[in-house]
């Protein structure tokens, strides 16, 4: 139910995974030091929501995981400070919510309850995930959706963990929710890590959610910010990239390999009775954890980047061959590690069955993941393996625009 309500601001920050250091930091300093150069656009909005990509709790119970992911956690104070930088909703749809599986969840449900601080995205049933948090003024309500495509952490059948994002089920939701409620946000965590722009899977989830009738749609998971549009009149922004995230060991190879790690952005919608509008405001993570404002080099390529990324995801033909490309990259060192797997899952060795078998199992629900990997096969069929000249040009430009938003002047 639309109705003219005056204007409504709400700001919407990339992941949040306060470990090491990091977490240090926000338990023993002023919190406001930490987020400083972003504290006065924070004020200024109704509602403040970030995505909390860690539990927060005190006993260490990790599920088994395989791969290079973690097992994250932070103390349940990381709560008290993150109420403290003003964030009124957190986002728990991700990828790393059930590290300390569904103990470290039901803690974390629990610290955020108790500190104020509404959350979705994430519960004991599949179906307590779907819920939405609801945002209510006299003049307006507001619903924030949070479904993710959630990897080790995505809720089995009916049980706990992360709100699945699934083609139909996800955007009916959003369909049903449409006569309830004044406003609505989806925000989804999905998509292929350090890859400077979106995939096709990932492009037809945001606008299935807008066409569903979300006002705005937001996405991360990336680490690395990307691009936006406005799709049917609703603002789409397909990745934020971080917002506060723990170190890294070697930060001088995360420069030169995924540059975007440093680079976060924070959107700011604004609501009408017309609509949303959106607009991006872009920070630096620096190396002592804070953030830092870019420079005026740096926002000028900034916005190159998010444009040239824009008009890439406006034309399909472009944005097909650099996915072609990225497919191709994946596929140079992708070959040798599908032999392995395969050779492990015929082990007498009860744990390498295992591990092949849980990582091909999340290679191949996970739509980001299985997406490429198709695309790979395909391009082998095809027998189109050489690579593109021009998807590379657009690569690099996008990876040079990237490390130039970061320089210093």
């Amino acid at each position: 139910m639309k109705t003219k309500s005056p204007r409504f601001r709400v700001v919407v920050t990339g992941d949040i995974c306060p470990y090491g250091a990091l977490e240090e930091a926000l338990l023993s300093r002023d919190v406001t030091e930490i987020i400083e150069p972003a504290a006065q656009l924070f004020a200024k909005a109704d509602l403040l929501i970030g995505n909390l990509e860690i539990p927060l709790c005190e006993k260490f119970s990790p599920i088994q995981k395989f791969g290079t992911s973690p097992n994250f956690m932070a103390k349940p104070d990381v709560a008290e400070a993150l109420k403290r930088m003003g964030f009124g909703i957190l986002t728990l749809a991700n990828n790393h919510i059930m590290d300390q599986g569904t103990q470290g969840l039901q803690e974390t449900l629990h610290t955020l309850a108790s500190s104020g601080i509404s959350c979705c995205g994430a519960g004991l049933s599949h179906s307590d995930a779907c819920n939405p948090a609801v945002y209510i003024t006299t003049n307006h309500t507001l619903a924030v959706f949070n479904f993710a495509e959630g990897e080790f952490a995505q809720a089995n059948e009916n049980g706990a963990g992360a709100a699945r994002l699934e083609p139909f089920w996800s955007a009916s939701r959003i369909m049903e929710a449409r006569q309830q409620y004044d406003f609505i946000i989806a925000i989804l965590h999905l998509g292929n890590e350090y890859i400077p722009i979106p995939s096709d899977v990932t492009i037809s989830a945001c606008r299935a959610m807008a066409h569903a009738g979300a006002d705005a749609v937001v996405a991360h998971h990336p680490h690395v910010p990307q691009c936006s549009e406005i799709y049917e009149g609703v603002p789409i922004c397909y990745s934020l990239g971080n917002f506060l995230f723990g170190p890294r060991d070697n930060p001088a190879k995360v420069m030169k390999y995924s540059p975007g790690w440093y680079l976060s952005t924070v959107a700011e919608l604004i609501f009408t009775g017309e609509g949303c509008t959106l607009q991006l405001h872009p920070f630096r993570q620096q190396t002592d954890l804070t953030l830092g404002m870019l420079t005026e080099q740096g926002r000028s390529a900034f916005k190159k980047y998010v444009d040239f990324g824009t008009r890439i995801v406006a034309t399909p033909q472009r944005h097909q061959k650099i996915w072609d490309q990225e497919a191709r990259n994946l596929f140079r060192g992708f070959t040798g590690r599908l032999r392995n797997y395969a050779t492990d899952i015929n082990s007498s060795d009860p744990r390498a069955r295992r591990k092949s078998a849980a990582i091909l199992h999340e290679l191949f629900r996970t739509d980001a993941h299985h997406a490429r990997v198709q695309r790979g096969f395909r391009l082998m069929c095809e027998q189109r393996e050489n690579d593109d000249l021009q998807a590379q040009d657009d690569l690099k430009k996008l990876y040079d625009l990237l490390r130039e938003s970061l320089s210093a002047d």
